[in-house]
């Protein structure tokens, strides 16, 4: 499955294209979206799309521009753009920076449905020169892909622990469902969510323990648990014992 990003002002533009036709049918996914320039840069980088479908016309950063720094920085993703200007200088620019294809608004499913099929392609040879010994390129795709939303999903837990994280929170930085980000946590961990959290405040409260003179209550709150008591709680069950005999046993 291929990873699909899309970009666009307009509420109810990205509400159409994303309704559009039955994505999983055709071997992609609607895996992140944004409504402006810089933001949709941002998730890009972070999410690691396998195409890119933007508008042009968006504020904070246009779709051109947009497209050109995916290109500056090298990221190997394929971008459609689209516009309701049928002006050829867009599309002149688009091409000069890559584009795979240019749609004008309202997107017909035809014509977007022919693109995909270029892109499917694409996609598929990068595939298979980066690895000819696995012939389901596509497959091979969405697992690259996956792979780098894991590590994005598993670093934002690791910066974010001490806040009040929770699977909904993932779900509405990373604009994607909780059971499939709860899914792909547990393939780069091994863990369920729930359980990856925990140990990453463990650890951390492990290294507050063995290097600062911190309180417990203050490191309990450091890691993510304004309640010491329940931090205790959670701290034997992982451990076996107390944060406090873990700190006289150093």
């Amino acid at each position: 499955m291929y990873h699909v990003f899309l970009a666009d002002d307009e509420p109810w533009a990205l509400m159409a294209l994303k309704n559009l036709i039955q994505w999983s049918d055709f071997g992609f996914a609607v895996s992140g979206e944004a409504e402006d320039g810089r933001q949709a840069l941002e998730r890009i980088e972070r999410m690691g799309p396998d195409l890119i479908i933007s508008d042009i016309r968006m504020p904070g950063m246009d779709g051109l521009a947009l497209l050109q720094t995916i290109r500056e920085k090298n990221w190997r993703a394929e971008v459609l753009l689209v516009s309701g200007y049928t002006d050829f200088e867009y599309a002149r620019k688009a091409l000069l920076y890559g584009c795979v294809g240019y749609l004008v608004k309202p997107v017909q499913e035809k014509e977007l449905l022919e693109y995909l099929e270029k892109v499917k392609r694409i996609l598929n040879e990068k595939h298979r020169q980066a690895d000819p010994d696995t012939p389901d390129a596509d497959a091979g795709g969405g697992y690259r892909s996956e792979k780098l939303l894991a590590q994005s999903m598993v670093q934002f837990i690791q910066e974010h622990f001490a806040e009040g994280l929770s699977l909904q929170t993932l779900a509405g930085e990373f604009n994607m469902n909780e059971s499939y980000i709860s899914s792909l946590i547990k393939k780069k961990t091994g863990k369920g969510f729930g359980e990856h959290l925990v140990e990453s405040r463990i650890q951390k409260a492990q290294e507050y323990l063995r290097t600062t003179n911190d309180s417990l209550e203050v490191i309990a709150a450091r890691v993510g648990y304004p309640d010491y008591y329940y931090f205790t709680k959670v701290y034997k069950k992982a451990t076996g014992i107390t944060p406090a005999a873990y700190r006289r046993q150093l």
